[in-house]
Protein backbone atom coordinates (compact mmCIF):
# COMPACT_ATOMS: atom_id res chain seq x y z
CA UNK A 1 0.00 0.00 0.00
CA UNK A 2 1.23 3.47 -0.85
CA UNK A 3 0.13 6.66 0.86
CA UNK A 4 0.84 9.95 -0.86
CA UNK A 5 0.44 13.10 1.15
CA UNK A 6 0.81 16.65 -0.08
CA UNK A 7 -0.96 19.98 0.14
CA UNK A 8 -3.61 20.97 -2.34
CA UNK A 9 -2.93 23.82 -4.68
CA UNK A 10 -0.52 25.15 -7.22
CA UNK A 11 2.28 25.69 -4.71
CA UNK A 12 2.07 22.22 -3.19
CA UNK A 13 1.95 19.69 -6.00
CA UNK A 14 2.53 16.02 -5.28
CA UNK A 15 4.91 14.33 -7.67
CA UNK A 16 5.36 10.56 -7.88
CA UNK A 17 8.67 9.56 -9.42
CA UNK A 18 9.76 5.92 -9.69
CA UNK A 19 7.59 4.83 -6.79
CA UNK A 20 8.76 7.62 -4.46
CA UNK A 21 6.74 10.50 -3.12
CA UNK A 22 8.13 14.02 -3.24
CA UNK A 23 6.10 16.84 -1.77
CA UNK A 24 6.61 20.57 -1.84
CA UNK A 25 4.95 22.97 0.58
CA UNK A 26 5.41 25.54 3.28
CA UNK A 27 3.75 23.74 6.19
CA UNK A 28 5.97 23.89 9.27
CA UNK A 29 4.34 21.16 11.33
CA UNK A 30 1.39 23.13 12.63
CA UNK A 31 0.58 24.75 15.90
CA UNK A 32 -0.92 23.13 18.95
CA UNK A 33 -4.14 23.54 20.86
CA UNK A 34 -6.78 26.01 19.73
CA UNK A 35 -4.49 28.75 18.48
CA UNK A 36 -6.15 31.04 15.93
CA UNK A 37 -4.65 32.48 12.78
CA UNK A 38 -6.49 35.77 13.26
CA UNK A 39 -9.60 37.25 14.80
CA UNK A 40 -11.54 37.16 11.53
CA UNK A 41 -11.24 36.46 7.83
CA UNK A 42 -11.36 40.17 7.08
CA UNK A 43 -8.34 40.66 9.31
CA UNK A 44 -6.46 38.03 7.31
CA UNK A 45 -7.48 39.66 4.03
CA UNK A 46 -6.26 43.03 5.26
CA UNK A 47 -2.94 41.53 6.41
CA UNK A 48 -2.46 39.93 2.99
CA UNK A 49 -3.32 43.16 1.22
CA UNK A 50 -0.65 45.08 3.15
CA UNK A 51 2.13 43.07 1.47
CA UNK A 52 0.53 42.43 -1.94
CA UNK A 53 1.78 44.00 -5.18
CA UNK A 54 -0.02 41.94 -7.83
CA UNK A 55 -2.91 44.04 -9.29
CA UNK A 56 -5.19 41.04 -9.77
CA UNK A 57 -4.72 39.84 -6.20
CA UNK A 58 -5.18 43.36 -4.84
CA UNK A 59 -8.56 43.61 -6.62
CA UNK A 60 -9.60 40.20 -5.25
CA UNK A 61 -8.62 41.16 -1.71
CA UNK A 62 -10.38 44.52 -1.94
CA UNK A 63 -13.59 42.75 -2.91
CA UNK A 64 -13.08 40.14 -0.17
CA UNK A 65 -12.66 42.83 2.48
CA UNK A 66 -15.84 44.52 1.26
CA UNK A 67 -17.94 41.32 1.14
CA UNK A 68 -16.27 39.28 3.88
CA UNK A 69 -15.19 36.45 1.62
CA UNK A 70 -13.29 35.54 -1.54
CA UNK A 71 -15.86 34.83 -4.25
CA UNK A 72 -15.77 31.49 -6.06
CA UNK A 73 -15.53 33.33 -9.38
CA UNK A 74 -12.44 35.21 -8.21
CA UNK A 75 -10.76 31.96 -7.18
CA UNK A 76 -11.79 30.31 -10.45
CA UNK A 77 -10.28 33.16 -12.45
CA UNK A 78 -7.01 32.93 -10.49
CA UNK A 79 -6.91 29.22 -11.25
CA UNK A 80 -7.65 29.85 -14.93
CA UNK A 81 -4.69 32.22 -15.16
CA UNK A 82 -2.47 29.54 -13.61
CA UNK A 83 -3.74 26.85 -16.01
CA UNK A 84 -3.14 29.05 -19.06
CA UNK A 85 0.38 29.85 -17.89
CA UNK A 86 1.24 26.18 -17.30
CA UNK A 87 -0.25 25.17 -20.64
CA UNK A 88 1.72 27.88 -22.44
CA UNK A 89 4.84 26.48 -20.73
CA UNK A 90 4.10 23.06 -22.24
CA UNK A 91 2.69 21.22 -19.21
CA UNK A 92 -0.51 19.19 -19.44
CA UNK A 93 -1.86 18.91 -15.91
CA UNK A 94 -5.25 17.54 -14.94
CA UNK A 95 -7.57 19.13 -12.42
CA UNK A 96 -10.31 17.92 -10.11
CA UNK A 97 -12.64 20.35 -8.37
CA UNK A 98 -13.10 19.39 -4.74
CA UNK A 99 -16.16 19.77 -2.55
CA UNK A 100 -14.78 22.96 -1.01
CA UNK A 101 -14.57 24.60 -4.44
CA UNK A 102 -10.79 24.41 -4.79
CA UNK A 103 -8.92 22.36 -7.38
CA UNK A 104 -6.63 19.39 -6.89
CA UNK A 105 -3.77 19.37 -9.39
CA UNK A 106 -2.38 16.17 -10.88
CA UNK A 107 1.02 16.78 -12.50
CA UNK A 108 2.07 15.37 -15.86
CA UNK A 109 4.54 12.50 -16.15
CA UNK A 110 8.00 13.81 -15.28
CA UNK A 111 11.25 12.01 -16.02
CA UNK A 112 13.80 12.45 -13.26
CA UNK A 113 14.54 14.95 -10.53
CA UNK A 114 15.73 17.66 -12.91
CA UNK A 115 12.38 17.59 -14.71
CA UNK A 116 10.58 17.72 -11.36
CA UNK A 117 12.58 20.75 -10.26
CA UNK A 118 11.94 22.54 -13.54
CA UNK A 119 8.23 21.80 -13.29
CA UNK A 120 8.07 23.13 -9.74
CA UNK A 121 9.96 26.26 -10.77
CA UNK A 122 7.57 26.96 -13.63
CA UNK A 123 4.61 26.24 -11.35
CA UNK A 124 5.89 28.79 -8.87
CA UNK A 125 6.31 31.40 -11.61
CA UNK A 126 2.78 30.73 -12.86
CA UNK A 127 1.23 31.06 -9.39
CA UNK A 128 1.59 34.79 -8.81
CA UNK A 129 -2.19 35.23 -8.90
CA UNK A 130 -3.28 31.80 -7.67
CA UNK A 131 -1.05 31.13 -4.66
CA UNK A 132 -2.14 34.04 -2.44
CA UNK A 133 -5.80 33.77 -3.46
CA UNK A 134 -5.95 30.00 -3.09
CA UNK A 135 -4.39 29.84 0.36
CA UNK A 136 -7.00 32.24 1.72
CA UNK A 137 -9.86 30.67 -0.26
CA UNK A 138 -9.16 27.17 1.10
CA UNK A 139 -8.86 28.58 4.60
CA UNK A 140 -12.17 30.40 4.20
CA UNK A 141 -13.96 27.34 2.85
CA UNK A 142 -12.65 24.68 5.20
CA UNK A 143 -11.51 26.40 8.38
CA UNK A 144 -14.14 28.94 9.45
CA UNK A 145 -12.84 28.87 13.04
CA UNK A 146 -9.40 29.91 11.71
CA UNK A 147 -7.58 27.18 13.65
CA UNK A 148 -3.82 27.54 13.27
CA UNK A 149 -3.15 23.78 13.23
CA UNK A 150 -4.28 22.12 9.97
CA UNK A 151 -4.29 18.71 11.63
CA UNK A 152 -6.78 20.03 14.19
CA UNK A 153 -8.90 21.27 11.28
CA UNK A 154 -8.98 17.70 9.93
CA UNK A 155 -9.90 16.26 13.33
CA UNK A 156 -12.71 18.78 13.88
CA UNK A 157 -14.15 18.04 10.43
CA UNK A 158 -13.91 14.25 10.90
CA UNK A 159 -15.73 14.59 14.21
CA UNK A 160 -18.47 16.80 12.74
CA UNK A 161 -18.91 14.29 9.90
CA UNK A 162 -19.40 11.48 12.42
CA UNK A 163 -16.33 9.60 11.24
CA UNK A 164 -14.51 9.72 14.59
CA UNK A 165 -15.45 10.16 18.22
CA UNK A 166 -14.87 13.18 20.41
CA UNK A 167 -11.76 11.53 21.86
CA UNK A 168 -10.00 11.40 18.47
CA UNK A 169 -7.08 13.85 18.51
CA UNK A 170 -4.57 15.41 16.15
CA UNK A 171 -2.00 12.94 17.50
CA UNK A 172 -4.36 10.08 16.56
CA UNK A 173 -4.60 11.53 13.05
CA UNK A 174 -0.81 11.73 12.73
CA UNK A 175 -0.45 8.13 13.92
CA UNK A 176 -3.12 6.92 11.48
CA UNK A 177 -1.46 8.84 8.65
CA UNK A 178 1.99 7.45 9.46
CA UNK A 179 0.49 3.95 9.54
CA UNK A 180 -1.12 4.55 6.13
CA UNK A 181 -4.57 4.57 7.74
CA UNK A 182 -4.54 0.77 8.05
CA UNK A 183 -6.11 0.91 11.53
CA UNK A 184 -7.99 4.19 11.13
CA UNK A 185 -11.65 4.11 12.24
CA UNK A 186 -12.70 5.55 8.87
CA UNK A 187 -11.99 5.08 5.17
CA UNK A 188 -9.49 7.82 4.19
CA UNK A 189 -10.66 7.63 0.58
CA UNK A 190 -14.34 8.21 1.41
CA UNK A 191 -15.85 11.42 0.11
CA UNK A 192 -16.36 12.70 3.67
CA UNK A 193 -12.75 12.09 4.74
CA UNK A 194 -11.36 13.51 1.52
CA UNK A 195 -13.38 16.68 2.03
CA UNK A 196 -11.94 17.01 5.55
CA UNK A 197 -8.41 16.58 4.23
CA UNK A 198 -8.88 19.14 1.46
CA UNK A 199 -10.48 21.61 3.89
CA UNK A 200 -7.18 21.67 5.77
CA UNK A 201 -5.07 21.92 2.63
CA UNK A 202 -4.02 18.25 2.54
CA UNK A 203 -4.17 15.97 -0.49
CA UNK A 204 -4.05 12.36 0.73
CA UNK A 205 -4.27 9.32 -1.52
CA UNK A 206 -4.10 5.76 -0.25
CA UNK A 207 -3.76 2.83 -2.62
CA UNK A 208 -1.92 -0.36 -3.38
Amino acid sequence: MRTAIAFTGAMAVMVLIAGCVTTEGEYDGGSTGEEKLAGSLSELFEQALDDETNPFVIDVLDRAIETGKIAQEDYDEAHRLYRVCMSDAGYEESYEQLANGSYKIAPPALDGQEAVEEYMSVGSDCSDELAPVESLFILQQGNPDLLADPEQVVVQCLNEAGLVGADYTAEDFREDRDARFQQAPYDPMSAEAQECFSNAGFSISVGE
